[in-house]
């Protein structure tokens, strides 16, 4: 009698006249068998409602990775003595059979990796003896059932990369024995619960990506066996609490892309287990800690915060000398002040002046020079870079290449190398030095120094840790929503406006026949707009005799934007889509505007 049958990791195909994987009808006379394993195979097929004929003796099912289509049958509820299903990694689509709260000995359930649609059934509160429960990177919504927390048997819990809204109930904390837990890249909003402190036993929690807000609860710092924090890319406020101090086994802290301020707590040094320590982009400010664990860390751990300062290898500037006492700080802040008054009243008395004599002409005055810059050798970029090495390469245009480097001080730069056989290449070099040596703005990057002789020429730019927005924008772990974009598009008009006024033009790849100027400025960034709200690059394979970004787009317009913007921003709900359609034929139209060529104008 059959009891295992274990066909794992082959390269069997379904040859049904359908869909169907009838193969499977075969099996369910085998009324002993156990254990089925199909995985890794390429059935490519739906599952039949036959399934639910096998033995009440099938206690283990596998068919992941073999892209399975279709829904999950209602009949799978007739498996009563099924302990583990495992279905991830195919193409199933529809919504979770309600049947499944028949499974009343199901231990762990793994759907990741599909597309099934719908909130999360709360039959799942049913099952008492699940322990994993893995749904990540599908497409459900709605809010978590605040019932999966009486649940009390669950250990593993992964519903990352759907679409999920509302807060994280607080039902949660009756989870004591919960070792992971992962709803990152989700739109979970509200303050993180303060239940969190009660997962005593929890090795993973990550929250990242989503909409929380408020302060990190301390009592999160009494989790002892965390391993891996994750509470990147919210808006979270307030300060890092001391009391993480006591997270002794902790090897993963992500706290990047939030609103925190203060100080990072010295006591952190503590944390002998820490390899990975992230906090970039916040408000943090005054000296970073230098021993334990941070003698390791780098620059892109403390990447655009407020005021950090501490030694050369986190990139940030030397810390002054310690702070003095509250009757010296009193005599600074009076000095200020009066430093500040006496320094108004210059300056309007100047402005009389000035006033004054109308019919005298001022000298003009001498431009203050630039910052001096620290010189830079090629041999220093040639190690940094390690030797060039395409590793390192970051990206590549019409006039140079820019790499990834370290110098020796451990600050991790970027190096723009130019095409000195292009006479364009070397105009491009000099334009470059004399602008961004003199640029100033929070949106456009930093320029460190340059590197120039008769057979090399680069520039050493501030290295932007996260990547680039083309990174974000096509990356299967993110998902920017409307507002996001928008933001980033608000941010790169900022910086356009800023060149233009001061002006400075700059060279761009979507431009007229490459022309720098305003027009091709505003060209650019109308196409910029379009990839980056349709998700669809402007060389993408679908444009062909003819067709182009632009006029795929323009087509859509007034009343068929939808069929062109990434569908991702649509949220659920008939209220919601309408504003966001709205919204997006909206900026499809500013889009046009930008790119009008001359005779349309």
């Amino acid at each position: 009698l059959l009891v295992i049958l274990s066909l794992g990791s082959n390269n069997f195909v379904s040859h049904s006249s359908t869909l169907e994987l009838s193969f499977l009808t075969s099996l369910t006379r085998c009324r002993k068998l156990r254990v089925l394993g199909l995985e890794h195979n390429l059935l490519n097929g739906t599952i039949p409602v036959s399934i639910g004929n096998f033995s009440t003796s099938l206690e283990e099912l596998y068919v992941n990775r073999n892209g399975i289509m279709g829904t999950i049958p209602h009949e799978v509820g007739n498996l009563s003595s099924l302990f583990l299903l495992s279905l991830f990694a195919n193409d199933l689509t529809g919504s979770i059979p309600t049947a499944i709260a028949h499974l009343q000995k199901l231990q762990g359930l793994f759907l990741g990796d599909n597309y099934i649609r719908g909130s999360i059934p709360t039959e799942f509160c049913h099952l008492r003896k699940l322990n994993m429960l893995l749904l990540g990177r599908n497409q459900f919504f709605g809010p978590m059932p605040a019932c999966l927390g009486n649940v009390s048997s669950l250990r593993h819990l992964n519903l990352s990369g759907n679409k999920l809204s509302s807060s994280i109930p607080e039902t949660l904390s009756n989870l004591k024995d919960l070792l992971e837990f992962d709803v990152s890249s989700n739109s979970l909003s509200g303050d993180l619960p303060s239940g969190l402190g009660s997962l005593t036993v929890a090795l993973i929690i990550n929250l990242s990506v989503n909409q929380f807000s408020g302060n990190i609860s301390p009592t999160i710092g009494g989790l002892q066996n965390l391993v891996e924090l994750s509470l990147a890319h919210n808006t979270l406020q307030g300060y890092i609490p001391e009391t993480f101090r006591s997270l002794i086994s902790l090897v993963t802290l992500d706290l990047s892309h939030n609103n925190l301020s203060g100080v990072i707590p010295k006591s952190l040094e503590a944390l002998s287990q820490l390899r990975y320590f992230n906090i970039s982009f916040n408000k943090l400010s005054g000296e970073i800690p230098s021993g334990g664990p941070f003698e390791n860390f780098t620059s892109q751990s403390f990447a655009s915060n407020e005021a950090l300062c501490g030694l050369t290898q986190f990139g940030v500037p030397q810390c002054r000398a310690a702070y003095p006492s509250r009757t010296t700080q009193k005599v600074v802040i009076i000095s200020i002040l009066s430093a500040i008054s006496l320094t108004i009243l210059v300056m309007v008395v100047f402005y009389v002046l000035i006033r004054c004599r109308k019919g005298k002409k001022v000298p003009p005055k001498k431009d203050v020079q630039p910052l001096v810059h620290q010189r830079i050798t090629y041999q220093e970029l040639f190690k940094a870079t390690n030797g060039f090495a395409e590793s390192n390469l970051i990206g590549s245009g019409s006039f140079g290449s820019v790499f990834k480097g370290v110098l020796s001080g451990g600050m991790v730069v970027a190096v723009k190398v130019f095409k000195l056989h292009l006479e364009k290449a070397l105009r491009s070099f000099e334009t470059e030095c004399e602008v961004l040596r003199n640029i100033r703005h929070q949106n456009l990057t930093k320029v460190i120094t340059s590197c120039s002789n008769l057979e090399f020429k680069a520039l050493v730019l501030e290295y932007m840790p996260n990547g680039s927005l083309e990174d974000l924008l096509y990356s299967y772990d993110h998902c920017l929503d409307i507002k996001q974009r928008l933001d980033i598009m608000i941010d790169v008009a900022c910086a356009i406006d800023y060149l233009h006024h001061a002006d400075y033009m700059f060279d761009v790849e979507y431009g007229l026949g490459g022309l720098v100027s305003t027009s091709s400025d505003v060209y650019s960034y109308g196409i910029m707009l379009m990839e980056t709200f349709t998700r669809t690059k402007p060389t993408d394979e679908i444009f062909a005799r003819g067709m182009t970004l632009r006029l795929w787009v323009k087509e859509s317009l007034p009343n068929e934007v939808i069929k062109v913007v990434d569908m991702d921003l649509l949220r659920q709900g008939e209220e919601h889509l309408t504003k966001d359609v709205r919204c997006l034929t909206s900026i499809m139209e500013l889009a046009l505007e930008c790119t009008k060529e001359p005779a349309e104008e």
